[in-house]
């Protein structure tokens, strides 16, 4: 069975997911921009813009924590297959209960990991940006809790049913 469409769902889910992704596209887009403005200036004006790089990294960091739950909720984060496939229907929809119940809990771990991190670095600021560095941090929770929530919303969409292999290539 494939992975659940970006369609599907009920309309919370798919709200969700579409603000996910425009602020991923947007995150994305803001990244390539400066990064083409710092190549543009080290090697045609012989110049250097100070702040990209700090903005590309925290931009990326942004980028990849909002993106993590779109994957979540489409089940499409890299697994090993191979003992789901030798495995009768039940089987199968165990081990993808109890893969998906470790990825929950890594999640919610994670959050509150992030929230360590973001009250250890309460007071830091970043030296070329000189915006708070918890902002940059507070990506972490935010990104797994939302991954968490769209896994959690999409529970019952998980592929392989047992109705064959989870790749449709397959």
């Amino acid at each position: 069975m494939n992975a659940p469409s970006a369609r599907s769902g009920p309309p919370a889910v798919r709200a969700l997911r579409a603000v996910l992704t425009a602020l991923s596209v947007l995150l994305l887009a803001a990244y390539f921009v400066a990064v083409l403005l710092q190549v543009f200036f080290r090697y045609v004006l012989n110049d250097s813009i100070f702040w990209a790089e700090e903005f590309v990294r925290s931009t990326m960091i942004w980028g990849v924590m909002i993106a993590s739950g779109l994957v979540a909720a489409q089940r499409a984060h890299i697994r090993v297959e191979l003992l789901e496939d030798w495995l009768p229907p039940g089987g199968r929809r165990a081990v993808v209960f109890c893969a998906n119940a470790l990825s929950l809990a890594f999640c919610l771990i994670l959050v509150w990991a992030g929230i360590e991190l973001v009250d250890r670095t309460w007071f830091q600021r970043s030296p070329m940006l000189d915006i708070p560095k918890w902002w940059v941090y507070v990506a972490i929770p935010v990104g797994a809790g939302i991954e968490a929530l769209l896994m959690l919303l999409t529970w019952r969409d998980a592929p392989a049913r047992g109705d064959g292999p989870a790749d449709p290539t397959l």
